[in-house]
């Protein structure tokens, strides 16, 4: 068995080889518990929840519908027990070696929240009532934003349609970095924002348009890959007041 890479270096850190405890680490992670486990826990915690009410003598119509959202909120504290165990404040500006136990738990939290917040965030896609479940999962979000895709994150007064890309692998290094939209920004459909770009207040990024890394986009409306200021469209001075969002 080969692996990716020999010696490299992530930040200031220099990793070897992984030994083969990482790996059985890797395995056990991702090919038993994420493909093997992972997606029959909601039907295991909703079985045990419907047979202990029913043995409670409660109705089986209401039973199912209390198992169902008991359900969903103890996968929700699950899925956030998970990210703030394994992942912690880890993410915010950092990178680790692809062969590291910290990528395996960043990208572990992350298929438990896709599977397990699914249902719930499903439910709410469009509306305002997805941001507690964002919050809890470590988003900064405003009261009056709206998440198009739930599943994403996003910042103040904002409207996103579009993919929000905080990651990036280069040279076998997982790179995660901050990115900011601040108040009243659209990421409009099909439009892509990656890590440590910042997007102030009032920008409109049209679809498919494309913010790269560690782009500044002063108040304006953005078209094309890379984005640029559409023609005619007013570039406001910078507004330094922000709130944070990470994935």
């Amino acid at each position: 068995m080969k692996f990716a890479s020999a010696s490299f270096e992530a930040g200031n850190e220099t990793r070897n080889l992984p030994n083969f405890g990482l790996f059985l680490t890797r395995v056990f992670l991702f090919d038993f518990f994420s493909i093997g486990t992972l997606r029959i826990t909601e039907g295991l915690i909703f079985t045990i929840l419907f047979i202990f009410l029913l043995r409670l003598g409660a109705h089986s119509v209401a039973t199912g519908v209390i198992a169902l959202i008991l359900t969903a909120v103890a996968l929700i504290l699950l899925c956030v027990a998970i990210k703030k165990f394994l992942v912690g404040k880890w993410g915010g500006d950092h990178a680790t070696a692809f062969w590291s136990w910290r990528h395996f738990a960043y990208f572990f939290a992350q298929d438990c929240y896709f599977i397990w917040c699914r249902g719930p965030l499903g439910f709410c896609t469009g509306t305002i009532l997805s941001n507690p479940i964002l919050r809890l999962m470590g988003c900064q979000i405003g009261r009056r934003t709206i998440v198009n895709q739930p599943i994403l994150c996003s910042d103040n007064d904002c409207f996103i349609d579009g993919l929000l890309q905080f990651h990036t692998f280069e040279n076998m290094i997982l790179k995660v970095k901050p990115t900011y939209l601040r108040d009243g920004c659209t990421v409009a459909f099909g439009a892509t924002v990656m890590g440590g770009a910042v997007l102030e207040r009032d920008t409109t990024l049209s679809p498919l348009s494309m913010v790269l890394k560690e782009m500044n986009l002063l108040t304006a409306t953005y078209e094309g890959s890379p984005a640029e200021p559409v023609r005619d469209s007013t570039i406001l001075p910078r507004n330094r007041s922000a709130a944070r969002q990470t994935s």
